[in-house]
């Protein structure tokens, strides 16, 4: 990439967190603003002084334990504190603000190599005013899964799949969600592979789908591979292979089919801002497929129908904070006129510093 978009994508960057860091100051500083919720509850604990041996007896967490928390970010943090001597909520803060703009990089690259050319002045202003951008500057593992997500993206479009397996790896690592990432890449990958041979018959195309066949077995292989690896540590830890899924029981997530839970919070009158949220999911999903972004959208709802079976609880953060939701609505947006695009990135601007402030104010409306 150009040296003149490199130094574009960081000014923005820079100027958009140095507004987050004032908006922190009656807060007591960007670190201590932004490390609520699970940042405080979980990852730093687990970068801190590791895994629980056992739930805790704490009125407070009580049956709860930080398994359901994959290690690579709380371990990535526990380096960065090492490695700088800072402390590890400071070394997550730095960790996401190095990784962010390598995330808006391969956005950038692969949107502007599927649907480009890509404006980047237009779409990196769009990128880090985005309110979902929000998680990924807090110190909260969406920076990260959306790097290897993209990682992998970006790879698999350029037939490197030793660099995209590796990225698979990672991102099971991240987030239990990434499985399903990685076997939506791999089911149309050779979905299109097939269809690529679709002129050959019989011996020569089986010959033809042996490279795509064996790709889409590494990549799956990795993904399978880094989950694993969390489910032999939990098993030799602490004697439950699914902890990080069976702990969740204590926040209430209980598995119903994909749509109970919304009708659910609307005849209970609780948590409506999720229900809001799980709607513009499914509209902006639908928008997707729409568009003919098949592949995202495919891996938005895959996430969107899993995550919402046990519950709305962070359904906002789960597919909002996902890159390719940021692709559909972007690509959503093109088709507007210039005034309109101008307007809701105004909006978006405003909305993302707002619910910055709300966030810096330990409220439930974004849990």
């Amino acid at each position: 990439m150009k040296t003149r978009i490199w130094a574009y994508l960081l000014l923005v960057h820079v100027v958009v967190l140095a507004c987050v860091a004032v908006l922190a100051l009656p807060s007591g500083g960007v670190v201590a603003a932004s490390c609520q919720w699970d940042c405080f509850d979980a990852y730093m604990r687990i970068a801190r002084q590791g895994y629980e041996h056992a739930p805790s007896l704490a009125a407070r967490w009580l049956g709860e334990a930080n398994w359901a928390f994959f290690p690579a970010f709380p371990l990535s943090i526990r380096g960065m504190a090492h490695l700088t001597g800072v402390s590890v909520e400071a070394a997550g803060m730095i960790l996401n603000a190095m990784l962010l703009p390598v995330v808006a990089c391969l956005c950038y690259l692969y949107q502007n190599r599927k649907w480009g050319p890509v404006d980047y002045r237009f779409y990196f202003v769009f990128f880090f005013t985005f309110p979902a951008t929000l998680w990924f500057r807090i110190q909260y593992s969406e920076c990260m899964f959306g790097l290897f997500l993209m990682g992998m993206a970006w790879s698999v479009l350029n037939n490197r799949f030793f660099v995209a397996s590796l990225c698979a790896l990672l991102l099971c690592l991240t987030r239990p969600t990434g499985i399903l990432c990685v076997l939506t890449f791999a089911v149309f990958y050779l979905y299109n592979a097939w269809r690529q041979t679709s002129g050959n018959r019989g011996g020569q195309r089986l010959a033809l789908l042996a490279a795509p066949v064996t790709n889409a077995a590494l990549l799956v292989t990795a993904g399978g591979t880094g989950i694993s690896l969390f489910m032999i540590y939990l098993y030799y830890f602490m004697g439950d292979s699914l902890a990080f899924s069976h702990v969740q029981i204590a926040w209430h997530r209980v598995f119903h089919f994909p749509g109970y839970w919304a009708w659910y919070n609307i005849t209970h009158k609780t948590h409506l801002n999720l229900v809001i949220a799980a709607l513009v999911d499914v509209l902006v999903i639908y928008e997707g497929f729409r568009k003919k972004l098949y592949l995202e959208a495919t891996v938005l709802l895959v996430t969107f129908l899993v995550a919402s079976s046990s519950g709305l609880v962070s359904i906002h953060r789960i597919v909002m904070a996902n890159p390719f939701f940021f692709m559909i609505v972007y690509a959503w947006l093109m088709d507007r006129r210039p005034a309109t695009r101008r307007a809701v990135v105004a909006f978006f601007c405003v909305t993302l510093l707002v619910f910055t402030v709300i966030w810096f104010h330990h409220t439930h409306l974004l849990y």
